[in-house]
């Protein structure tokens, strides 16, 4: 599975149709599977989930980082109007989804502090840490990917990487 990235999103707000195909191909079947727990239909449940897409595409100049909130609320949103709409649930199942808090521990707004924050750490690790760092989060590339492109194993691409991250958690810790 492809991770998602800001970069990604960036791409998909300019109108990458790549960048989308990302996106969608990495959080497709966990949506789909998401929308069966609450209309138990799958069919429908796929039908639900590609509007929910197209709706993020009609709308891709708003798309924040990270898509998954946005994601997760419209799938919800969608599975409750049509129960709703199709009166195949009672009011219980209704009053039930009603108090299912869409699945977000956290603001956007936290989340783009993190995120800047973790960008901002990223600058200061040494050359070789920010290089491997930046290709694999920001770019999405593979170990393999990286070493090739850098002429380094791909053993020393995780160590390097496991190097970054160690020292992007313990300044988040301060």
């Amino acid at each position: 599975m492809q991770e998602i990235t800001p970069i990604t999103v960036q791409g998909i707000v300019h109108s990458d149709p790549k960048c989308f195909r990302m996106l969608y191909d990495a959080y497709y079947a966990y949506l789909c599977g998401l929308a069966v727990s609450y209309i138990h239909d799958f069919e429908k449940a796929r039908e639900l989930v590609n509007d929910v897409f197209l709706r993020v595409w009609e709308r891709r100049a708003e798309l924040k980082y990270p898509p998954l909130p946005y994601l997760i609320s419209g799938v919800r949103n969608a599975c409750y109007n049509y129960l709703r709409d199709s009166k195949k649930a009672n009011g219980l199942t209704l009053e039930l989804l009603d108090r299912i808090p869409d699945a977000v521990p956290y603001d956007e707004n936290e989340v783009e502090d993190i995120v800047q924050m973790i960008v901002r750490l990223a600058a200061q690790l040494p050359e070789r840490c920010a290089q491997v760092f930046s290709l694999h989060f920001y770019e999405g590339m593979d170990s393999s990917e990286i070493a090739e492109r850098l002429g380094i194993s791909p053993s020393t691409v995780r160590v390097q990487l496991k190097i970054a991250l160690d020292k992007i958690r313990e300044n988040l810790k301060k």
